[in-house]
């Protein structure tokens, strides 16, 4: 990644702190966050929206910055559009993960309604189709993570693709966005590698802070600022590199 350096690490990981009034805006992306928790969806398509245009900020090349929160139509069309390309790249793996979870829990709600209507010579019946549908569920549980981590790899380029051609088909458009992917796999890696070292110091710090008698109360309140701010820096992070990968590929050369 030729453009990534400790000074440009720096400015990204400050920029959520910085700009004009960046304190209200990262209070009202915070509080959205943690309202996501509360209230299904809702809050989470404008946050979602919003994310988008820290995104396409970062693949114009502008200087980074919290953008106003206004235009709230705007917001929430976009947070949906955002929706249905994430469902697309994440819901097989959810809907084989979560089916097996619930057919296991089904098998095992009904086991002692089955063993009292079996008589004595059918008892093992039940307990053997419980076995089976755990079997399964570990099965699921195993394929769903991969379909999920095979959908969550190239999710980022298809998001910015998605952003930088502003229509929702972009980002299933495979041979338009597979080539800036594999010009700048190397940036993509250490993009990913980034993120998740982020993710993993933020993680570290909320376990942490389980320790002290405060932190266990402030964990909740905690929890969707930190998450807001791991969001910022990746849109910002894979719309940059994006912007990176259009300039090697219109240069004709790869990085590895």
């Amino acid at each position: 990644m030729s453009e990534m350096t400790i000074s440009s690490l720096k400015t990204l990981f400050r920029f959520p702190f910085q700009g004009p009034d960046w304190r209200n805006r990262f209070i009202v992306g915070s509080v959205l966050s943690f309202a996501g928790c509360i209230i299904p969806i809702v809050p989470s398509i404008f946050v979602a929206g919003y994310l988008l245009q820290v995104m396409r900020r970062a693949i114009q090349a502008e200087e980074l910055s919290l953008p106003a929160w206004e235009e709230w139509g705007r917001l929430g069309v976009d947070g949906l559009r955002a929706l249905v390309v994430s469902l697309v790249y994440f819901l097989p793996g959810l809907i084989v993960f979560i089916g097996g979870l619930a057919l296991y829990f089904a098998a095992s709600f009904s086991l002692p309604f089955t063993m009292n209507a079996a008589d004595e010579t059918s008892a093992l019946a039940p307990l053997l189709l419980l076995l089976a549908t755990m079997a399964i569920m570990f099965l699921s549980m195993f394929i769903g993570s991969i379909l999920i981590l095979a959908g969550a790899f190239p999710w980022p380029m298809a998001t910015a693709h998605f952003v930088a051609q502003d229509r929702v088909a972009a980002a299933f458009r495979v041979r338009e966005w597979w080539p800036l992917l594999t010009r700048n796999r190397l940036g993509y890696f250490i993009a990913w590698v980034v993120t998740l070292g982020l993710a993993g110091v933020l993680y570290l710090g909320t376990m942490l802070a389980y320790y002290s008698l405060v932190g266990c109360f402030l964990i909740p309140f905690l929890a969707a600022p930190l998450g807001f701010y791991l969001a910022l820096v990746g849109v910002a992070l894979f719309g940059a590199i994006y912007r990176e990968s259009l300039v090697i590929q219109s240069a004709g050369v790869s990085l590895e």
